[in-house]
């Protein structure tokens, strides 16, 4: 090889990378792909509005999951089992679902809301305390 097809493979290399990165960034800044773009978005942290449509709902717990997700199955048979009121999210389902959940930085599931608390994943035990300790703090979930 000489130089110049050497030097012309890496302006091809250069600019392949320069488009990619650029469309990736388009892309995610556009709402094609969750994340950007339009539509009020959740902010870490603050579920108000989904809080506040659980508890239209006639429950105080909210659960993101995915349809596919076998350990959103089991946190949903607890909570079903424990006779708890909740407002499921299936985010690979629900565009608005969907929405919130990158709001809320929610990148694994199960995401469980129990009032001011949250836990990630499907641990059974922490998820029966903390159902515990918020029906004990007067607030009951069922």
């Amino acid at each position: 090889m000489n130089f110049k097809s050497i030097l012309t493979t890496i302006l091809v290399v250069a600019l392949a990378l320069g488009l990619g990165v650029g469309a990736g960034y388009l892309v995610r800044n556009s709402g094609l792909i969750g994340g950007g773009g339009g539509g009020a978005q959740v902010t870490q942290g603050d579920y108000s509005a989904v809080y506040a449509n659980a508890k239209a709902s006639g429950g105080e717990v909210v659960m993101y999951s995915l349809s596919t997700c076998p350990f959103c199955v089991k946190a949903k048979a607890l909570l079903e089992k424990q006779n708890v009121r909740f407002v499921e999210r299936v985010i690979d389902k629900d565009q608005a679902a969907r929405k919130e959940a990158d709001g809320l930085k929610i990148n694994s599931v199960p995401v469980i809301y129990i009032g001011d608390k949250s836990m990630q994943g499907f641990d059974e035990a922490k998820l029966v305390e903390l159902l515990n300790a918020h029906a004990k703090a007067g607030k009951p979930a069922a």
